[in-house]
């Protein structure tokens, strides 16, 4: 990763912990990891647990190990998510507005458009 950004000490509970704010060159290699990662095995309930941030994005904003963030309770992971919104808006918006611009994307490729809706082969004669 490049020169990271600032560590942000934060605490929830006795659980004190650190947040990244990420650089611009971060979010892009972030965005560019995520692309070049489709092929890794995903982690199912770390991808599902939370809505808009995944077990691994907390990896990843913070210096939480893996068995830290699985022995805390789920209350308190949406704390540091939302530390971790608080200290990186413009990575989370970027992130709102691609999921929004892939939304499009879908419909548009699942929307017949007029021409294919009345080519559906000849018309039988009346």
């Amino acid at each position: 990763m490049m020169a990271m950004g600032r560590l942000i000490a934060k605490t929830v509970g006795d659980l004190t912990y650190h947040v990244r704010k990420f650089t611009v060159g971060e979010i892009y290699e972030f965005f560019q990891k995520a692309v070049d990662g489709q092929s890794t095995e995903p982690d199912w309930v770390g991808n599902v647990l939370f809505e808009d941030v995944t077990l691994q994005d907390i990896l990843t904003f913070t210096d939480l190990t893996k068995e830290r963030i699985h022995a805390v309770e789920p209350e308190m992971l949406d704390t540091i998510i939302a530390a971790i919104k608080e200290e990186n808006p413009h990575f989370f918006a970027a992130c709102q507005r691609l999921e929004e611009a892939g939304k499009r994307l879908n419909q548009v490729l699942i929307t017949p458009n007029e021409e294919s809706v009345s080519s559906n082969g000849p018309s039988s004669p009346s």
